[in-house]
C-alpha cells in the first residue's frame, strides 16, 4: 500500500481463535490471480510492515484520535500481482470490523470530504517523502505529490477512491508514478476491501480491468 491506515498485526501466538477466524472470512474476498489476464504474476505482498506511514499526521488532519487511523482489525492480504513488462501493480487487503460503527469510521479515513487534503498533507512530510524516495531507488527524487478524490465506484455503494500523483526524477529521467487507492465498504458485513493500484502514468493499467476489480471486489464483499 502506498499510504495505509492499519498497524502491524498480532504475533501468530497471540491470535485469538475469532480473530483467525475474521482473518478466514477476510481471505475469501480478496482478489486472485485468475481475476487477471494473461501476463500478470505474483510476488510476496509485505505484509502491514510499515502500513502506518503518515498515520499519524492524517489523524491530526482529519480530527481523530490516533488509536483511530491505527486500528488494527483482522485483515487477510492478498499477493502483489504484477504486470511487469509495463510495471503495473495491484495490492488488496480486506478487513474485518466488529461493528458498522467501527466500519464506517474507519471508511471515512478515506471517504470523508477532508480526505484527500489531509492524506496530501501527510505524504508531503519530509519523512514520508525520504521513505517513497527509497523505494524508488537510490538517487530518486520526489517533487509534490497531489492527491485527488475520485467518484464513487459505484452509485449507492459505501466506496471511495483517491488518485496520487507522484512526480519524480531518477537517474536524469523524468517520470510520473500514479496509486489509486479504492476502498469498498460492505456495512452489513462490517467488511472493508483495499486496493492499491499502481503504475506509471505513460503505461496506465486499462480502465477496463480496473472495473473488473471492483466489481469482483463487491461482489465477494456481498
Amino acid at each position: 500500500m502506498l499510504i495505509a491506515v492499519t498497524v502491524s498485526g498480532l504475533p501468530a501466538s497471540g491470535v485469538s481463535a475469532s480473530r483467525k477466524a475474521d482473518v478466514a472470512l477476510a481471505r475469501k474476498a480478496l482478489i486472485v490471480k485468475s481475476d487477471f489476464p494473461k501476463g500478470w504474476t505474483t510476488s510476496p505482498n509485505g505484509g502491514s510492515a510499515g502500513n502506518n506511514l503518515g498515520a499519524s499526521q492524517i489523524a491530526t488532519c482529519l480530527g481523530l484520535p490516533p488509536a483511530v487511523v491505527k486500528y488494527n482489525a483482522p485483515e487477510a492480504d492478498s499477493p502483489t500481482f504484477n504486470f511487469n513488462s509495463l510495471g503495473q501493480s495491484v495490492d488488496d487487503s480486506v478487513d474485518v470490523f466488529p461493528n458498522p460503527k467501527i466500519a464506517m469510521q474507519q471508511f471515512n479515513i478515506y471517504g470523508s470530504p477532508e480526505s484527500a487534503i489531509c492524506v496530501a498533507k501527510a505524504a508531503n512530510t519530509p519523512s514520508v517523502k525520504a521513505i517513497f524516495e527509497r523505494g524508488f531507488g537510490g538517487g530518486a527524487k520526489i517533487g509534490t505529490i497531489v492527491v485527488d478524490a475520485l467518484p464513487r465506484t459505484v452509485a449507492g455503494n459505501e466506496s471511495a477512491a483517491l488518485e496520487f500523483r507522484l512526480p519524480f526524477t531518477y537517474k536524469g529521467e523524468h517520470l510520473l508514478f500514479v496509486s489509486l487507492i479504492v476502498v469498498i465498504m460492505s456495512t452489513s458485513k462490517s467488511e472493508g476491501a483495499q486496493m492499491t493500484i499502481s503504475y506509471l502514468a505513460q503505461s496506465p493499467i486499462a480502465t477496463t480491468l480496473i472495473q473488473h476489480l471492483e466489481s469482483v471486489t463487491i461482489e465477494r464483499l456481498g
